[in-house]
């Protein structure tokens, strides 16, 4: 694979609900996009086409399965075994919601220029997409709103909302407008995704801020501790922020696993530890990534040339020090995917040892199929160049038959 198409392929780790802006060709300055001719979701029920097997190098592991292409050009984001990504069509962006099984579930279209959509979760744990839309303006910057959809069946749960600032941290965290120097934020709210209504504000905290809303849950610092609470304020845990970090610079490096809510907190300064946000506890330090193989229930942990792989319990497994340094994927179905950062080469290291594995066919020619995004049961979002297709969780039965 191409250097440069796989530094490109690496996550993104945060999708950034930010002002919704579009770039005037002759002005040569940002302009107010467009809205959609009709923002609703569109239920489909459908299967999406399916992809024939000779066109891919997918992992090995993974090609008894039924593969297809849902025409995403973004990396989806997964809850619950539902992918969420979008096209991007020239003159605006289409969001589909994709099963695990391979049916798309939901299509909405936005603005060209809102990219931000974030997963959380609403009343009795119901599974919530929150999309940015445009309210009507004739500034630069058109106001930003906020929709929130069931992920599953795309009925509208609230919104639109007007959105309380640029998004600050990773899930509903936005922030005030602020004339702070580059980097730093104003004031933080984190928002309900039951109702889009403002759940707490770092002034609620004591010598605290907001770092990230997690499917329900708020992470935050007080003073110098780490502290979650739920969306309804209750306290669900405590502790000392961990040595190394300091508060006032305390943030989530990446995504934070919906499968697992395990996140990596680090500050400007070095490597940071994984803690498991529904525990409360620091399951590993050195880490600047984290990704679960749930077939191994191998946690993978991340930092500089290092990886290391724990059990379920914490204990270190192995160690693979590389030459380079690696900048972590994903990882699942046995195998951990990564790129050396100066010369964007892939490495796959077996997640049961840590060994350096080719698990693609060498009779093969193309690009390979990168995993980005794995669900709990092991469906796949797959990098192919450009394109993003979904390995399914359905077994293609034609697979012993195939030329």
């Amino acid at each position: 694979m191409r250097r440069r198409s796989l530094v490109a392929a690496l996550p993104v780790g945060l999708v950034v609900l930010s002002a919704c802006v579009r770039e005037d060709p002759e002005a040569g300055a940002p302009a107010a996009a467009s809205p959609v001719q009709d923002p609703t979701p569109v239920v489909r029920g459908e299967q999406a086409p399916v992809v024939d097997p000779a066109e891919l190098r997918l992992p090995l592991e993974m090609t008894p399965m039924i593969v297809v292409d849902p025409g995403w050009t973004s990396t989806p984001l997964e809850l619950d075994g539902i992918f969420l990504g979008y096209r991007d069509d020239q003159d605006q962006l289409r969001y589909i919601a994709v099963d695990q099984d391979g049916t798309i579930l939901w299509e909405a279209d936005r603005p060209l220029s809102c990219t931000g959509f974030t997963l959380t979760r609403g009343a009795e744990d119901t599974p919530v997409a929150v999309l940015a839309d445009l309210a009507p303006a004739e500034d630069a910057v058109a106001a930003m709103t906020l929709t929130a959809y069931d992920l599953r069946t795309a009925d509208e749960v609230w919104g639109p909302i007007d959105a309380p600032g640029p998004q600050a941290g990773v899930g509903l965290v936005f922030a005030a407008p602020s004339d702070a120097p580059m980097g730093e934020t104003g004031p933080r709210s984190a928002l309900s995704g039951s109702t889009g209504e403002v759940s707490l504000v770092d002034a609620d905290l004591a010598d605290g801020r907001i770092l990230a809303e997690h499917l329900g849950t708020i992470l935050c610092t007080e003073g110098a501790e780490l502290l979650a609470l739920s969306i309804e304020g209750e306290e669900l845990w405590r502790l000392p922020m961990p040595t190394g970090i300091d508060p006032l610079r305390a943030r989530v490096l990446g995504a934070i696993d919906t499968n697992t809510s395990f996140a990596v907190i680090a500050d400007q300064e070095s490597a940071g530890v994984v803690l498991d946000l529904s525990q409360g506890s620091v399951i590993a330090d050195e880490a600047l990534r984290v990704a679960r193989d749930h077939v191994l229930e191998i946690t993978v942990v991340a930092s500089g040339s290092t990886v290391r792989g724990l059990d379920i319990d914490g204990v270190e497994q192995w160690t693979h020090d590389d030459p380079e340094e690696l900048d972590l994927i994903s990882a699942g179905e046995r195998l951990a995917y990564a790129v050396r950062r100066g010369e964007g080469t892939l490495v796959v290291l077996d997640t049961n040892r840590g060994l350096m594995v080719n698990p693609y066919d060498v009779d093969l020619e193309g690009p390979l199929a990168v995993p980005e995004v794995f669900s709990a049961e092991t469906a796949a979002a797959v990098r192919i160049e450009e394109k993003r297709c979904l390995v399914t969780t359905a077994f293609d039965e034609n697979y012993g038959l195939r030329e």
